[in-house]
């Protein structure tokens, strides 16, 4: 019975999600009700008027960091688009990579899990979703593009959710890096051939699978063998640029090859003058419509910027020691430490200052623009409080303790479990780092019981967990705010939830097989 009563808030969340197709709001304000409602029906799950407020202050505390990614980044989008900047990006990474399909491979398995590395919170989505409208997908395309772009959450933050796990379980983290990176080995692969099936269907998939294949191998090498040197920390953005710098090489190799014959150098200047001519027509078609005007590396120069901030941030370790200490919201009761200098969202915001002033002429449409990325976060900035509530709430219950309980009777069979117990508390919480800081006593705890190895087990708590967070409300609120697509979370979740749940069962199946 009390397996029942802990489900029901996540019943709710997916029957209104998924079945009645409700916007997230709607959703994440039943959910949140379901969950305060079972607190004050059953007395097993039972929390003081005192308990159940904190529980809902910790849920929006934990929003706040989300909060502080979501606005600025979506200012940032605002002002580029105000110059028609996105679709000049979008035609500089066309230029550098100019076939389509390894624009996609580029960005899903190269940038997006770089940026995510680099920041985390989701960071990559935000990222990659403008510059895949630019190129002309949907925004469902776009959306779901940004999702797979996840693949390497385990190494977001520079690992800050495989750092945890690993000194939670008294853990190496090299070794719960790399035992995440080889039961999620395959993913990486099957991410990007599903990439190529959402942006150009059976016949992208058809020509371009030796390269999602190389590429997927390449992140998944690079993620395992940086895990151990230089550590867990860089392994995401390392193995990232090593996809990157892999794409950019294959994507050009043949003008790199007709640089050495003289007799074909000829029509490579042709395409350079076509592509010029092309760029120079659109930048004419938007002055024509009011948009201003503005240079490649006008657009370029942000992420640079954020790109440099942020490696600046967290590898020069006095700096990034001391923005850890200065300036932090600490209030230890709700469990809130929001260092306001170290977190993503403060380059974000002064990525976005600069980008003011680097285009110039947005000056006196900042206001404007301001209200326009206010007006696109609000709704999903709701949604979201009340998602994490609905978390917090089940955690203090003691509901996900008592749904990991149950599990850990199964003994050695629970090998066959951990993973889904795992994808449970990244899709609750839509953190990686929040799911092990939930669960990691408790795989430990099973280790020690049953025999199994902890290593493995916590290599799938990490990858089950992150990858669960593709999929999840908080995840999916971030996509959609991206598009600007209201009701777009149902339509994530039913599009990629069996891809979601193929993950997770492919972490299991690996699981058994590094344990058995």
């Amino acid at each position: 019975m009390e397996i029942i009563i802990a489900t029901m808030p996540l019943w709710v969340a997916i029957v209104m999600l998924v079945v009645l197709q409700r916007p997230s709001q709607q959703a994440g304000l039943a959910t949140l009700i379901a969950a305060i409602g079972s607190t004050l029906l059953f007395p097993v799950f039972r929390l003081f008027p005192g308990q159940l407020l904190l529980a809902l202050v910790k849920g929006l505390a934990t929003s706040l960091s989300v909060f502080y990614v979501l606005f600025p980044s979506l200012l940032l989008y605002y002002l580029l688009k105000s110059v028609d900047g996105m679709s000049l990006l979008g035609r500089g990474i066309a230029r550098l990579v100019p076939e389509r399909d390894l624009q996609v491979l580029l960005l899903v398995i190269g940038f997006a899990p770089f940026a995510e590395s680099v920041s985390g919170f989701g960071v990559g989505t935000i990222l990659v979703i403008p510059l895949f409208l630019a190129l002309g997908y949907s925004s469902a395309q776009s959306a779901i593009l940004g999702i797979l772009g996840q693949m390497a959450v385990p190494w977001g933050g520079l690992a800050i959710g495989t750092v945890l796990g690993a000194e939670i379980t008294n853990l190496d983290p090299s070794i719960l890096g790399s035992s995440t990176a080889l039961l999620t080995a395959p993913l990486p692969v099957v991410y990007g051939l599903v990439a190529l099936a959402v942006s150009g269907g059976k016949k992208s998939v058809q020509r371009r699978w030796p390269e999602a294949i190389a590429a997927g191998v390449v992140l998944t090498i690079g993620v395992w063998g940086f895990s151990w040197i230089p550590g867990v920390e860089l392994a995401g953005v390392l193995g990232s640029t090593l996809v990157m710098s892999f794409l950019v090489v294959w994507a050009n190799r043949k003008l790199f090859h007709k640089l050495f014959h003289k007799a074909k150098r000829k029509r490579t200047v042709n395409l350079v003058n076509t592509a010029r001519n092309s760029s120079e027509k659109t930048a004419h078609d938007s002055a024509e419509h009011g948009i201003t005007k503005v240079s490649l590396w006008q657009v370029i120069a942000p992420y640079g910027i954020l790109t440099a901030i942020l490696l600046i941030s967290r590898l020069v370790v006095p700096i990034k020691i001391w923005l850890k200490s200065h300036f932090v919201i600490s209030i230890a009761a709700i469990n809130l430490n929001l260092p306001l200098l170290y977190n993503p969202g403060f380059y974000l915001l002064l990525t976005a200052l600069a980008t003011v002033t680097i285009l110039g002429t947005v000056v006196h449409k900042l206001q404007v623009i301001t209200i326009q990325a206010w007006q696109q976060f609000i709704p999903g900035a709701i949604a979201l409080a009340c998602f994490l509530a609905a978390s917090q709430v089940m955690q203090a219950s003691g509901m996900i303790a008592s749904l990991g309980m149950a599990a850990a009777t199964l003994g050695d069979k629970y090998i066959w479990v951990a993973p889904w117990l795992a994808a449970l508390g990244g899709w609750i919480t839509g953190s990686n780092t929040a799911s092990n800081a939930l669960l990691s006593q408790l795989q430990q705890e099973v280790s020690i019981q049953s025999g199994l190895p902890l290593e493995w087990l916590m290599g799938a708590q990490n990858g089950a967990s992150a990858h669960a967070t593709m999929i999840s409300p908080a995840r999916a609120i971030i996509a959609a705010t991206a598009v600007g697509w209201s009701g777009a979370e149902v339509f994530l979740l039913r599009q990629m939830g069996l891809v979601v749940l193929g993950a997770v069962a492919v972490i299991m199946s690996l699981l058994v097989l590094a344990v058995s």
